[in-house]
């Protein structure tokens, strides 16, 4: 089943359809035929009758609830689901029910929303409609925006289904787009302002891939402010910013509650959460044993934009580091107190609002056709942003440019962090060439090594961890001309480590010399570097 709404038509007409599949059932009574009081789980079990029951793909089970004009959705298991039937049990009755009522009626409602009700997708914050995007706007009228190739537009009722966790607050009200009044708000330098906009197109993208947006600074920069701003355009809530997680399910729990995902003041990611952010970004899944089972497992795949923040260079493995936009903030020139930020806030968030909508509209318009020439790692996020940004102020050119030097930039950073990186380029500086076993290759990294370096976090201490750790380098590697080859006679295995042939390493792409007739980037030439056993000269 694909992740798309299943009708789509008028309002009225999709009223109209659900009042024919789902007849109004007369009141609840507390009474049954024969004058007798019904117990409290058969009443709150009729209560639940009336609301709308299904499933989504993963079998769990939800109710959506009519109030007044709009429809609210809620997981039967949730608390939110639980008030929901209490408090219409309370107006029928006047009296409370008892929690093992509650739980009686919530367990057989949920067998009937999963095996009696259709399946249906649900949402958290954006979801896809047909060709184009719906996005939750968080009101307590369960509005929403929606998005398509021809404009955008905010509607009071919606046909989508979009559950709510956390504390989700309302988006800005879009007026007439001006996004430079953003850049009051966010501290970065003017030439990291595209990467910005284009990490706001990516977070308003019902699919991934999604960068991490990695903001980085010495103390008083404002990373946390900058933090709270991007969010509260994209997925703003009452908690808009969190702890570290301890974990991998700490991790899970914060991405199931949040479309976007801030966490503050970050000091490292151990190897463990670098990989689990990695999963986090691209897609992957997250398994835990069932509750009260030995042998069950729970998967679960997400996929969440994300913002990090903190002091210490946080994506040193070279796998975060190439998913990440790396920012480094500057100082803060001036300040100002929150109150007046606040003021200032109130009559700047509506154009900001409206200037990423009017991205979102060309980026589903043009996502298709632009071309920026050879793509780099995250590829969709690379061409999704391209088509977008234009509308947002800046042009395909300037996105693609700085895009690739952050990147490139990204890869310097992950292998100035690695030691054995460090390692394996004073050889090939040295030799130009080396050919041995990973025992011998260990042993002279050993050799080489300063006296601290054997006790550094990641450092191997036998072959295979060596083994192990080439490979999540050779990516990196590979950029600055180093390639690593593995070969095996009938005795062992050996690995060469050498320049790539012809000594040239792709550096970051130039301005491109001209434009194509229909607007669209042409290939750019590349500067080259040359590899010359103990020196680098750089090819323009």
């Amino acid at each position: 089943m694909t992740d798309e709404v299943k009708y789509i038509g008028s309002y009225d007409e999709w009223a109209d359809r659900e009042a024919e599949l789902h007849p109004v059932i007369g009141p609840v009574s507390l009474y049954g035929d024969d004058g007798q009081r019904r117990s409290q789980a058969t009443v709150l079990t009729e209560i639940g009758k009336r609301h709308h029951l299904f499933h989504d793909e993963g079998g769990d089970a939800y109710a959506r609830v009519q109030v007044g004009d709009h429809a609210e959705v809620f997981l039967i298991a949730s608390a939110d689901y639980r008030d929901c039937l209490s408090r219409a049990y309370f107006d029928l009755s006047g009296a409370g029910a008892n929690r093992n009522a509650t739980g009686d009626a919530l367990s057989t409602l949920s067998a009937m929303a999963r095996f009696t009700g259709p399946c249906e997708p649900v949402h958290l914050r954006i979801g896809p409609s047909g060709d184009g995007i719906v996005i939750d706007d968080g009101s307590r009228s369960w509005g929403c925006i929606t998005v398509s190739a021809d404009g955008w537009r905010c509607a009071s009722r919606r046909m989508v289904n979009f559950r709510r966790s956390g504390k989700p607050l309302a988006l800005p009200t879009p007026t007439t787009g001006d996004l430079s009044r953003l850049w009051r708000y966010v501290n970065v330098e003017l030439a990291d302002r595209v990467l910005v906009a284009a990490w706001l197109l990516a977070a308003l993208c019902p699919h991934g891939p999604y960068p991490i947006l990695l903001l980085l600074g010495e103390q008083g920069t404002g990373k946390s402010q900058s933090s709270r701003t991007l969010k509260r355009f994209t997925d703003p809530s009452g908690v808009p910013l969190r702890a570290p997680p301890r974990d991998d399910k700490d991790l899970l729990v914060a991405a199931l509650s949040s479309w976007v995902l801030a966490l503050d003041n970050l000091s490292g990611a151990t190897p463990q959460m670098s990989d689990a952010l990695c999963r986090l970004s691209t897609g992957g899944g997250f398994s835990a044993r069932r509750l009260y089972t030995d042998s069950d497992e729970t998967l679960i795949a997400v996929q969440r934009p994300v913002i990090l923040n903190g002091i210490d260079d946080l994506a040193s493995r070279p796998d975060l580091a190439e998913r990440c936009i790396h920012l480094t903030l500057p100082p803060l020139r001036q300040r100002t107190t929150e109150a007046d930020m606040a003021a200032t806030f109130a009559e700047d968030a509506g154009p900001i609002m409206a200037a990423i909508l009017d991205g979102l509209v060309l980026a589903l318009r043009d996502v298709n056709t632009v071309n920026i020439g050879s793509l780099p790692r995250m590829a969709d996020f690379t061409k999704w942003a391209a088509a977008g940004v234009p509308a947002m102020g800046f042009t395909r050119e300037e996105f693609v440019i700085a895009y690739r030097r952050n990147q490139s930039e990204a890869v310097a950073l992950g292998l100035e962090s690695s030691s054995v990186a460090s390692g394996i380029r004073k050889i090939i500086e040295r030799t130009g060439t080396w050919k041995g076993t990973a025992r011998e290759l260990l042993s002279r990294l050993n050799q080489d090594a300063h006296d601290g370096d054997h006790h550094l976090p990641g450092w191997p201490h036998s072959p295979k961890g060596l083994t192990t750790i080439l490979r999540r380098l050779a990516p990196s590697l590979r950029h600055v001309g180093i390639e690593c080859t593995r070969t095996r006679d009938a005795v062992n295995q050996y690995l060469t480590l050498s320049c790539k042939p012809g000594g040239e390493v792709p550096q970051v792409p130039q301005p491109p010399s001209e434009t194509a007739a229909d607007g669209r980037l042409v290939d750019m030439a590349d500067a080259r570097e040359v590899c010359t056993g103990d020196r680098v000269e750089f090819e323009l």
